[in-house]
């Protein structure tokens, strides 16, 4: 899928901001397939995140946002215009569920948090297992993706950005083929997510 004029537009705005202002460092790109559904699956540090990873790959990148973003009516409609959808989170959302794997299924790349919320510290938290489903009802490939210094940047609960050293590191993408053929159970979901954690993980710690 080709960046819209408006997300473009505000692609190269908020790219330049991050370039000049964080001294936004991007390793590993090359990893992210050129075509085709892809999940990026990042660690969750700061409300910014969507936003550097969306400047910091050359797709349109779709962010499944927390259900009340999207009930503020500007707010809401502005976030759709982007490309967002919403989830309720603290339970299954089949509507969210099935959107994101249509989104994928049509070639797009969307951005699943396995965390479920942002960290108040900026440290890795216990994931939620919404990641392993989309990923075995889709088939899709999933992208790990470390995020670095946005804790710093603007933590939560925080007013205003700080200038502050930032870096996402894309992974090798990870199939998960051996797992098509098997029941979409709990242990699968779990399995699933578990390494995709361990992969951001590993990010996290070689990337210091």
């Amino acid at each position: 899928m080709k960046k819209g004029s408006i997300y473009s537009l505000l692609w190269n705005i908020v790219r330049m901001w991050a370039k000049l202002y964080l001294n936004l460092e991007v390793i590993g790109a090359e990893n992210i397939p050129e075509k085709g559904g892809v999940i990026l699956a990042p660690n969750h540090p700061s409300d910014l995140d969507s936003f550097i990873l969306g400047v910091s790959i050359n797709r349109q990148l779709n962010t499944m946002g927390k259900a009340e973003l999207f009930k503020k009516p500007i707010i809401g409609r502005f976030f759709r215009m982007l490309g967002a959808f919403p989830v309720n989170r603290g339970a299954i959302d089949s509507e969210a569920i099935k959107t994101a794997v249509e989104r994928l299924r049509k070639g797009n790349v969307i951005d699943i948090y396995p965390e479920g919320t942002v960290s108040l510290d900026g440290s890795l938290q216990l994931p939620k297992y919404g990641i392993g489903l989309i990923t075995l009802i889709s088939h899709s490939p999933v992208v790990p993706v470390a995020i670095k210094g946005l804790c710093k940047v603007y933590p939560k609960g925080s007013r205003f950005p700080r200038a502050h050293k930032v870096k996402i590191i894309f992974g090798k993408p990870i199939y998960f083929e051996e797992y098509y053929a098997n029941p979409l159970n709990k242990k699968n979901r779990i399995l699933v997510t578990e390494e995709i954690m361990k992969e951001i993980k590993r990010l996290l710690e070689t990337y210091n």
